[in-house]
């Protein structure tokens, strides 16, 4: 009787092993893109599964006024951070160097202070370790961070051009090497 049931379900086995088959290979597109470069502190680079659309995000910028990030056809890196988080303000400096060696890639960094930041400490911060090439937004209540499922900061979301999480990195790394900007590299050309 069990080798019926088999012979009955086994069509069946193998269309929901196909589905999942194809589901891993389509979900890894970007980390297969990407193998040879994934070495160093970029071992820290969680891919998502590829499925998950991400809400674009509405935050402050330091004037008070509401903004929403869109996707502009290109990688949207996001990087959650604190005035408050040692480790957060340890990378900013090398984020701020990402940023303007990948100026003219389609690369767009963004920086969120998360929860409580006063705008006082952030100018401040901005200021004193010359992040010019850095944008300055808020999220005083930690909605987006939340919306994202940012647990620790800092914590650096990477998305693709149609709003989909490729991946993250949870803690702090030096933002400032070749292996790096390759690995941004060969996101764009995946995307």
């Amino acid at each position: 009787m069990s080798t019926m049931i088999l012979l009955k379900l086994g069509p069946l086995l193998l269309i929901v092993n196909l589905f999942f088959s194809f589901l891993a290979v389509a979900e890894t597109n970007y980390e297969a893109k990407t193998k040879d470069i994934i070495q160093g502190e970029l071992r820290k680079f969680i891919f998502s599964d590829g499925t998950k659309t991400l809400p674009s995000p509405v935050v402050l910028d330091m004037d008070e006024n509401v903004v929403e990030i869109g996707s502009n056809n290109d990688i949207l890196v996001i990087n959650f951070w604190a005035t408050w988080c040692a480790p957060c303000k340890k990378e900013m400096p090398s984020l701020n160097n990402l940023a303007e060696n990948m100026k003219y890639d389609d690369v767009r960094i963004i920086t969120v202070a998360s929860g409580r930041n006063s705008k006082e400490a952030i100018e401040s911060f901005f200021s004193d370790n010359d992040l010019v090439n850095l944008n300055k937004f808020r999220d005083p209540r930690g909605k987006i961070a939340m919306s994202y499922g940012v647990t620790a900061l800092p914590t650096t979301v990477v998305i693709d051009p149609s709003g989909k999480e490729i991946g993250r990195i949870i803690g702090d790394i030096d933002w400032n090497t070749e292996n790096i900007r390759s690995f941004f590299r060969n996101l764009l050309k995946t995307s």
